[in-house]
């Protein structure tokens, strides 16, 4: 059935577009306008099925359903509407009306009840059996699609068969059985290579004519590998045509194989779970729902939290997991929903929004944004220390969000430094401190001093602050009419600072303020006097001495002179599929592009501004300064560290759009390279996993195994916690001597695909933050102007480099 889903918000059509693909063997299509579906429908040669919205510019629901059946008059219609269309029944005409937001139960039941009608079946398929929704509430810029996400119809035999024919296949472990897909496979004599990922665990199975040859998971190796692949129920499978390994772990038959490995995950599915480590007990890697579970982020008074991809939109979000103890109590679980449903109803840009609640598998849970970064509890046990700049915005943020949870009488927790969340981007934004329970409200000028207490921890003291912003601190700390008795009053004095954070005139102190001020100066004073007389000797003189020359000299040094390395003319093996494609010649940069490099950029556009190196289709107005750069930078020119981990001049650029990746291409004489020589000059001629080969090695690679945004954390397994010194991981070397593309940072291609009616550019690598670090990953996730912590690149010339 050809199926046409067409509404103005992006974020309505991608999910249904998605929900409806899982369901069943549907071909189809979304677009955001009437015009662009009469156009599509003609390119689709006709549908059955038109899902549309009704009210939308341009075309409106019921002129479009006109419209396509002037040319194919039996199209059946679903509408989808946020308004009561009551008084237009004689326009709807009898088609089914669904009313936003849309569960996908519904939609599913009115897609598998017409597919019935279409196809002339009787009643009585298999119906969707979706996980329990308790609320979805709107996002601030668009309806949410709720969490019920239906388990797909079983796969027939002749369906898998068919897959299983194809040269190369990839499919979700909800659709297909691992042992189904490893006998048909078996039984269809394939030599090839099958692999399964699960979670952030992955495994791949050799085959040769039907005999599997060799399996790899994790440290296991032969049968131990097949054994533990065949016990993972969810998680994707692909298989790549013609793959053969480097040597032989298995001798036994398949047969044995799949009946022992099926023995063993029955038995271990069947034992008490009593005894499994912490470790064991996480749901990393599962399904819940609509949400594909990634890594524990933390426990708190109710259950666990997660961070989770929620399937139908592809956004990340933080899970909160009801403990399963309390999960058993229908009290508990009532005060669980009521609290994250208080929660939801907050909608402020500064607070966390709480998106739903479900219920799924056993367990229930609520989700909410999820935020790349660190709680400023965090920053002071780390002893990170946050600037002028950030502890104004931190003050305003919180300020308002406090302000507006007063006006509306909304029962909270207190404000602690656990509540105010950084952003990887700078962005301060408080937790949402709504809750069921009905305790007495902190008074306003309480939480104003609670907040400069908070701030001042974060500030080492506020001891090397500005007079200006050591003003305000001692102020919201000082009770009665001399501190500030509403957040308004706070708010103006932030304001009067903000401009220029130096100046005492933005203030008018009393003596109050400046008997406390002195009082943080006299405090530092002693304190370096205590200091000099527990610093005499001359070893540790010598010590200050040779640190402060490395300081000077070095920490910050760069080490790296980034080269162009050849990549022959010839075919080369692209894509899952292995597909043979030849290339002529180019030359690409051994390392990602650094800090250093791209600020030698940013100066000769300083001493020479231009737009001769900007993309034909980049905003006006747009500049190339990353997000970020003079605090990153300063950070690096001293080797110091950003986001709780150590970046020097040889880190590899971050927080750059395409545009500036463009940019800095073209003002290099260079430009940005295509996937398909990307991958070619990652797998090498004959399609490696991975740059050094086709097993895994945790060590070999900077990677995302040991990616935790809790400072207190390092990365233990490869050395780092986010990015690392371009040279360093020599083992993550293609066989032309790339460094470093399957780990480290993510890296922009030249290249776009269409999604969603945009040309999207293709984003290729791994890095420190994501769990996917093959070398077949590609992504579309992020248009041209937008930037990340974990994303840079690197350049491609069509000519060698000048001698």
């Amino acid at each position: 059935m050809k199926i046409l889903v067409v509404d103005d918000e992006s974020i309505i059509v991608e999910s249904l577009v998605e929900i409806i693909r899982s369901y069943g063997d549907f071909q189809v299509e979304g677009v955001l306008s009437g015009p662009d579906a009469v156009a599509m429908v003609e390119k689709m040669g006709g549908i059955d099925l038109l899902i549309t919205d009704v009210v939308m510019d341009r075309m409106d629901g019921f002129a479009l359903r006109d419209t396509l059946r002037a040319s194919h008059p039996l199209v059946e219609v679903i509408f989808v509407t946020g308004y009561d269309l009551s008084d237009y029944a004689a326009n709807v005409g009898g088609a089914t009306i669904l009313a936003k937001p849309i569960q996908s139960t519904a939609i599913l039941q009115e897609v598998h009840r017409l597919w019935e009608q279409i196809e002339g079946l009787g009643a009585g398929s298999v119906q969707p059996t979706p996980a329990t929704a308790i609320f979805a509430t709107p996002t601030s810029t668009s309806q949410l699609i709720p969490i019920d996400r239906p388990a797909p119809m079983p796969a027939r035999e002749e369906d898998l068969r068919n897959l299983v024919q194809k040269q190369g296949f990839t499919g979700q472990l909800d659709q297909f059985q691992l042992v189904d897909i490893i006998q048909m496979c078996c039984m269809s004599r394939r030599t090839g290579r099958l692999r399964v990922s699960h979670g952030v665990e992955s495994g791949v199975i050799y085959l040769k004519e039907g005999n599997m040859t060799h399996g790899i998971a994790g440290q296991l190796r032969g049968e131990d590998a097949v054994y533990q692949i065949i016990s993972w129920d969810v998680g994707q499978f692909t298989f790549e045509y013609g793959l053969e390994p480097d040597e032989q772990t298995i001798s036994l038959g398949w047969e044995h194989l799949v009946m022992e490995g099926v023995r063993r995950r029955d038995e271990s599915g069947a034992s008490d779970t009593s005894s499994l480590s912490e470790a064991e007990r996480s749901l990393a890697g599962k399904i819940i729902g609509d949400y594909e579970v990634v890594r524990k982020l933390g426990e708190g008074e109710w259950g666990e939290t997660y961070e989770a991809i929620q399937a139908s939109v592809r956004r990340p979000v933080a899970m909160k997991v009801l403990r399963a103890n309390l999960a058993n109590e229908a009290s508990f679980v009532q005060e669980f929903v009521a609290d994250a449903s208080i929660k939801a109803n907050v909608q402020h840009p500064s607070i966390i929004s709480v998106f739903e609640a479900g219920q799924a598998g056993g367990l229930y849970f609520y989700t909410r944004e999820y935020i790349d970064g660190a709680t400023l509890a965090d920053y002071q046990a780390q002893g990170a220390v946050i600037d002028d700049q950030t502890a104004l915005r931190i003050i305003r943020v919180v300020a308002e969000a406090l302000s507006y949870l007063s006006q509306g009488k909304v029962p909270r927790t207190l404000l602690n430094a656990k509540s105010i969340y950084l952003s990887s981007d700078g962005r301060p934004r408080l937790a949402n401190l709504a809750q069921l329970k009905h305790e007495p409200e902190a008074a306003v000028q309480r939480e104003i001093q609670e907040l400069s207490r908070i701030v001042s921890a974060s500030m080492q003291g506020a001891v090397g602050a500005s007079h200006g912003m050591r003003a305000l601190l001692s102020r919201m700390r000082i009770d009665g009419s001399g501190g500030y008795l509403s957040y308004g009053a706070l708010l103006q004095a932030v304001k009067a600072l903000e401009p220029n954070v130096v100046p005492v005139e933005a203030f008018k102190m009393n003596e109050r303020d400046r008997a406390a001020i002195k009082a943080v100066d006299d405090a530092k004073k002693r304190q370096k006097r205590s200091m000099i007389y527990s610093t005499i000797g001359i070893f540790l003189l010598f010590w200050i001495v040779a640190t402060a020359v490395y300081l000077k000299f070095f920490r910050g040094a760069s080490f790296v002179t980034n080269e162009l390395v050849e990549i022959p003319a010839g075919e080369f093996l692209y894509g899952t599929e292995g597909k043979k494609i030849n290339l002529p010649a180019f030359w690409i940069d051994k390392y990602e592009v650094t800090i250093a490099d791209y600020a030698k950029f940013l100066k000769a556009l300083e001493s020479n501004p231009t737009t001769n190196y900007d993309s034909p289709d980049q905003p006006k107005g747009k500049t190339h300064i990353p997000r970020d750069w003079d605090r990153f930078y300063t950070k690096a020119k001293s080797g110091k560290t950003f986001e709780f981990a150590p970046i020097n001049l040889d880190t590899p650029i971050f927080n750059v759009d395409w545009y500036d990746a463009f940019a800095y291409a073209k003002w290099a004489g260079r430009r940005l390279p295509t996937e398909q020589e990307w991958e070619k000059a990652a797998r090498g001629k004959n399609g490696r996993t991975y740059a050094w080969g086709n097993d895994f090695d945790v060590k070999k690679l900077n990677s995302s195994v040991d990616y935790n945004p809790d400072p207190r954390k390092v990365g233990d397994k490869d050395g780092h916690n986010r990015w690392a010194p371009v040279d360093k991981h020599p083992g993550d070397t293609s066989e032309f001597g790339v460094r470093n593309l399957t780990g480290n940072v993510a890296e922009w291609t030249a290249s776009t695909e269409r999604v969603m009616g945009f040309d999207t550019p293709i984003i290729r690598g791994g890095s420190f933050r994501l769990p996917d670090y093959e070398l077949t990953r590609r992504r579309t996730d992020l248009l041209q102007e937008q930037s990340q912590l974990s994303l840079g690149f690197r350049t491609v010339s069509d000519t060698p480099p000048s001698k």
